[in-house]
């Protein structure tokens, strides 16, 4: 008698489940085909460069002194990150990788003769601060917000040409 009872529960929760309207029963099937499927990516283009640098990016020590004027600091202390190098037709390019705040900032710079040029930047590829920095002066914020956001604009569009997967 308890077995005829445990197998007609056990066929009414199968029956309830497979016409719950709420889950349909081909969900499984498409949830493991968009979680499972190698390949596919639902990142955006900053999640997966900030990926990209965590996996293959090389370890530095970043100088603090454009940073600071970022509100990226490390107590006066040298800033760690993760970066990659190129170099381009027009100078040589950077992007780090910096998690000083438990929140992802990626730096754009690049050097063009004797001057850096920083672009704070969050993964969603919004700038939020440059800075030019020459190497015999101080580093200074970037004003003009149409020459800032070109030089920016450049950037990215250099490591997004260079990003696997795009």
């Amino acid at each position: 008698m308890t077995q005829t009872s445990v197998s007609r529960r056990a066929s009414f929760g199968a029956a309830l489940l497979l016409l719950n309207p709420v889950l349909p029963i081909g969900a499984c099937t498409q949830l493991t085909e968009s979680f499972g499927r190698r390949g596919s990516s639902t990142l955006s283009r900053g999640d997966r460069m900030v990926r990209s640098l965590q996996n293959s990016g090389r370890d530095t020590m970043m100088a603090p002194d454009a940073l600071s004027l970022m509100g990226i600091t490390n107590q006066g202390r040298d800033i760690p990150g993760r970066q990659f190098a190129e170099d381009g037709r027009d100078g040589r390019y950077v992007v780090s990788l910096i998690n000083i705040r438990n929140v992802h900032d990626l730096v754009f710079h690049r050097r063009q003769g004797e001057v850096l040029v920083f672009h704070q930047s969050d993964t969603r590829f919004v700038r939020i601060l440059s800075v030019r920095y020459p190497r015999t002066g101080k580093p200074a914020v970037i004003t003009d917000t149409a020459l800032a956001e070109s030089d920016f604009q450049q950037q990215i569009a250099f490591w997004t040409e260079r990003q696997p997967g795009r």
